[in-house]
């Protein structure tokens, strides 16, 4: 059964590793496009390829490693683009900072929160609410800052969604494999079992 490999061979551990593996060959992509998600996927394979030389010498299932490698390359994979390709777009507009959080923005920013503590002194306001002015200009210059954490922290989520899913899909897989091909088999149709055609008479 596929549930006593080592965990690095099974699905959950390998979604991980790839993940990993193409989020800092990402760091290094421009623009996301056609070219770049081939570039990404070509990695994702030639890593495979060298864990499955590596799983042959712990166990002889190739209908477990096939199965294991279209999850990966079916499902994870599209799955992994999809996200990854909306985060970089995030990234490239500095996660939706207007300016993109440049300096000036960030004055700006500071500018509006010694506007607004101005306003909220000027009028009665509880004791409880008199540090608010400080925290606005102090808070205002680092909005792009926590646009950019929330942002990072939700796609983080995402990706850790996406193994935790593949736990199912691993089991859907065993499941639902081919009629007639087990957990540690071959893959190839069992020979015909002899039987006495003769009787005794």
């Amino acid at each position: 059964m596929s549930s006593v490999y080592p965990s690095q061979y099974q699905l959950p551990e390998l979604t991980a590793h790839l993940v990993a593996l193409l989020e800092r060959r990402r760091a290094g992509v421009d623009a996301w496009d056609e070219k770049a998600e081939a570039m990404l996927l070509e990695a994702a394979k030639e890593a495979l390829e060298e864990a499955g030389r590596q799983f042959k010498e712990v166990a002889a299932d190739a209908p477990y490693w096939q199965r294991t490698t279209e999850a990966l390359l079916e499902v994870a994979m599209p799955r992994y683009f999809r996200l990854a390709k909306e985060q970089h777009a995030l990234e490239k507009k500095g996660y939706g900072a207007w300016r993109g959080g440049d300096f000036l923005s960030r004055v700006v920013y500071a500018g509006i929160g010694l506007v607004g503590g101005f306003i909220v002194l000027r009028t009665a306001i509880p004791d409880w609410l008199e540090p608010l002015p400080l925290a606005l200009f102090i808070g205002g210059p680092l909005l792009p800052d926590l646009q950019a954490w929330f942002a990072k922290r939700r796609y983080a989520k995402q990706l850790l969604a996406l193994v935790e899913d593949m736990k199912a899909e691993a089991v859907d897989r065993r499941t639902y494999q081919p009629l007639g091909v087990d957990d540690g088999a071959s893959g190839e149709a069992a020979p015909p079992q002899r039987t006495d055609a003769v009787k005794e008479r």
